[in-house]
């Protein structure tokens, strides 16, 4: 194992366990990250990868946009990257490039989930809920199973008023999900339907 997956390892879990306290600490990993993409180019852009979410986490959104810019002009098409872009525009409340990165990634690879239920997201946030459904459609042809996927339809389904198929899912991840805050989520908004 090389010490890069080592460090980038400790940075995962540093991001993981990131508190407010801990910006000194954050700092000195963005720094670091810095002196290893200088010493050791092949590895650059996942370091200027990092260091864009590590900013966010300190919420300097410009530099982290000027990280993952860095980590593109190495790697144009990643689709990793292309989301990162896109989560930094939306956090930094800039919707119409978050979506343009967003449905890039989607235009490159119609399977990509993520991307999808990204767009679901800013669709149904903007009022949109005839594309947020269309997009979450889409994203479970590819994951049927998605629990996650099938709450955020259920979501949608009640913005669009259709509280009998928005029902039918929500019973499905009260009844299945694994996770006991999605599972609780889902309950909770059958209690607000009046079903319990």
């Amino acid at each position: 194992m090389l010490p890069t997956d080592t460090f980038f390892r400790d940075v995962e879990r540093v991001m993981a366990d990131v508190n407010d306290a801990d910006t000194a600490r954050l700092q000195v990993m963005v720094d670091e990250l810095e002196r290893i993409a200088k010493r050791l180019p092949r590895v650059a852009d996942r370091c200027y990868a990092y260091q864009a979410r590590l900013f966010v986490r300190l919420g300097a959104y410009e530099q982290a946009m000027a990280a993952v810019e860095r980590a593109l002009l190495l790697m144009p098409m990643d689709e990793s990257l292309l989301l990162l872009r896109g989560d930094i525009h939306r956090q930094a409340q800039q919707l119409p490039q978050a979506v343009e990165d967003y449905s890039a990634v989607v235009e490159a690879n119609p399977e990509a989930v993520t991307a999808r239920m990204r767009l679901a997201e800013m669709h149904q946030a903007g009022g949109e809920y005839a594309a947020a459904l269309h997009e979450i459609t889409e994203a479970l042809k590819h994951e049927p199973r998605s629990l996650r996927l099938i709450y955020r339809r259920a979501l949608i389904l009640l913005d669009l008023r259709r509280a009998g198929e928005a029902t039918a899912d929500l019973r499905t991840v009260a009844r299945l999900c694994p996770d006991d805050a999605l599972r609780r989520k889902a309950e909770q908004r059958l209690r607000e339907l009046g079903i319990g």
